[in-house]
C-alpha cells in the first residue's frame, strides 16, 4: 500500500474519531443542560407512580445539570415493591422513569395480618384491589415493616415455590403451603382440598412425580377420588383415596 493511501485513511479515521468525540460531548452538554418538562413512570402495576415521582425528588423545570441520577435510581428502589429502576430523558426534555417490581410468590397469612413474600423472602404490603394470583403460606410471623424471612424453615418453603414456579400448570393448582417439623412441605390442591406432602428436599424430582401422576392417574380417576398424595417415597407415590 502506497504512503499517500495509507495517510488517507489515517486522516479519514482520524474524522470519524473526531465527529464520534463530538457527537458525544454534543449530547453529554444537552443532557446536562436541558430542563425537564414533563415526568412519566412506566412498568408500575403495584407500586404507586405518584410515590415513585414523589421518590425520586425530581421535579419538572429543573435543569439536568443538577441531577445525580444514580443518586435519583437508588433512591427510588428503596421503595418496598421497586426492584430496579431506569432513568431516560428525551432530547425535547420528557424523563421516564420505568421501574420493575418484586414478584410475590406466596401471600403469607398470620391471624388477621396479611402480606406478600417474594422469592428472596422479602415482606411486601398487600394492596387492595389488586389481587396476584399465588399460594397461601402459613406459618411465619408478618411484620408491619418490609422485612426479609431467613429462618431454616422458610428456606424450604421458598425452594419448594421457586421450583413449584418452574411447573406453571402445577403451581396454580397450590391453593395452600406450610411447613412442618415431621412431614416438611405441606400443601394444599385447589381441587377438593387434596393434602400433597413433598418433605424437606428433592422438590423437582418430587414435582415431576405429581406431573407425571396428574397425566397417568388423575386424567384416568379423577383428583376427586383423591384424599392426599406422598411424594417423599423412592419411585412410587402413596396416594390414598377417599
Amino acid at each position: 500500500m502506497s504512503k499517500k493511501k495509507k495517510n488517507t485513511g489515517a486522516r479519514y479515521l482520524f474524522a470519524t474519531l473526531l465527529l464520534l468525540i463530538a457527537a458525544i460531548m454534543i449530547g453529554w452538554y444537552f443532557n446536562r443542560s436541558m430542563v425537564i418538562g414533563e415526568i412519566s413512570v412506566h412498568g408500575y402495576e403495584m407500586a404507586d407512580p405518584d410515590e415513585i415521582v414523589t421518590q425520586s425528588g425530581l421535579l419538572e423545570g429543573i435543569h439536568g445539570d443538577s441531577i445525580v441520577y444514580l443518586d435519583v435510581i437508588e433512591q427510588i428502589e428503596q421503595l418496598p415493591w421497586v426492584s430496579s429502576a431506569h432513568i431516560t430523558m428525551s432530547h425535547l426534555g420528557n424523563l421516564q422513569i420505568r421501574v420493575e417490581e418484586e414478584e410475590p410468590m406466596a401471600l403469607l397469612v398470620d391471624g388477621g395480618r396479611s402480606a406478600w413474600v417474594t422469592k428472596t423472602g422479602i415482606q411486601l404490603p398487600v394492596i387492595l384491589g389488586k389481587p396476584v394470583d399465588v399460594p397461601i403460606l402459613y406459618g411465619f410471623r408478618v411484620t408491619n415493616e418490609p422485612d426479609t424471612l431467613r429462618s431454616e424453615k422458610f428456606q424450604q418453603a421458598q425452594a419448594f415455590l421457586t421450583t413449584a414456579i418452574r411447573y406453571p400448570g402445577l403451581f396454580a393448582m397450590i391453593s395452600e403451603v406450610m411447613v412442618t417439623k415431621e412431614d416438611g412441605v405441606v400443601a394444599l390442591a385447589d381441587r377438593n382440598a387434596v393434602r400433597l406432602t413433598f418433605g424437606h428436599d428433592n422438590f423437582d424430582e418430587r414435582l415431576q412425580k405429581w406431573l407425571a401422576f396428574q397425566s397417568q392417574v388423575v386424567s384416568e380417576k379423577g383428583m376427586e377420588q383423591m384424599r392426599s398424595l406422598d411424594f417423599r417415597f423412592r419411585g412410587q407415590v402413596v396416594a390414598i383415596e377417599r
